[in-house]
């Protein structure tokens, strides 16, 4: 049985949510809530659910029962854009940036246009936020993997957004490039109070992240916890960690 979580004060809310395809149950009675500059790892085997549901929260898929709130409010049928403006920002597996600007262009780009606010932050700021300073005049089709994953995401902070979903943000990264982008994570809400929850397989990433965990298992949560905690329940050392995880 899954661990409670409180869902008083929370910024996203995600209440019994199930998405079916024909006779397929991708999700089945999700519940799930985030908290105002709350970190969170989803994890679970292939086809368990997670980008479905994160395809639910950003109203790409209905729900078929169900629904997903944010502040309150509830997404479903919202435009990819009046999603954005609520403070929702999402990083898909494969980075989407301009490799033929540099570096700090591609971050202009993302802040041009936006209104001027103190929330706001400018393109140097997240060249910090992001450590890519040394490399603000270098093309993005030159990065190495890791540093163009970053870049998205500062892209993406230049929206000031409240909440930041990452789906497998470390895919393909070296162990380093691993345990940096932990860090980056996890400045994002201890500096700007910006909750970040990430899809991920890589259990290096749970692990420095040390945040909240939730298990995925055939479209339910079957577990909800601190890593150390739920790496010791059996259905998930045996469904997705291994059985001598």
């Amino acid at each position: 049985m899954p661990m409670s979580h409180e869902a008083s004060g929370s910024l996203l809310h995600v209440r019994r949510v199930t998405r079916e395809f024909g006779g397929v149950r991708a999700l089945d009675g999700v519940d799930l809530s985030v908290a105002p500059g709350e970190q969170l790892c989803i994890i679970g085997p292939n086809g368990c659910g997670k980008t479905t549901l994160f395809n639910v929260i950003t109203a790409q898929l209905p729900p078929t029962r169900g629904e997903v709130a944010f502040e309150g409010r509830v997404l479903a049928g919202l435009a990819p854009h009046h999603i954005a403006r609520l403070g929702i920002a999402r990083k898909f597996q494969v980075p989407s940036v301009f490799e033929d600007l540099t570096v700090a262009e591609n971050l202009e780009v993302a802040c041009f246009g936006l209104a001027a606010s103190p929330q706001r932050p400018a393109a140097a700021t997240l060249l910090e936020q992001i450590q890519l300073s040394d490399r603000a005049d270098v093309l993005a089709g030159r990065l190495p993997h890791g540093a163009r994953q970053w870049l998205e995401i500062g892209m993406l902070l230049a929206q000031a957004p409240r909440l930041l979903l990452l789906d497998e943000p470390t895919a393909g990264m070296t162990g380093a490039e691993t345990l940096a982008t932990a860090a980056l994570v996890r400045r994002l809400a201890q500096d700007a109070g910006t909750a970040v929850v990430v899809v991920e397989h890589d259990m290096r990433f749970v692990q420095a992240l040390d945040a909240r965990v939730v298990v995925m298992l055939a479209g339910r949560v079957v577990a909800d916890g601190r890593f150390d905690e739920v790496r010791r329940l059996p259905q998930v050392r045996d469904a997705y960690l291994g059985a001598h995880a």
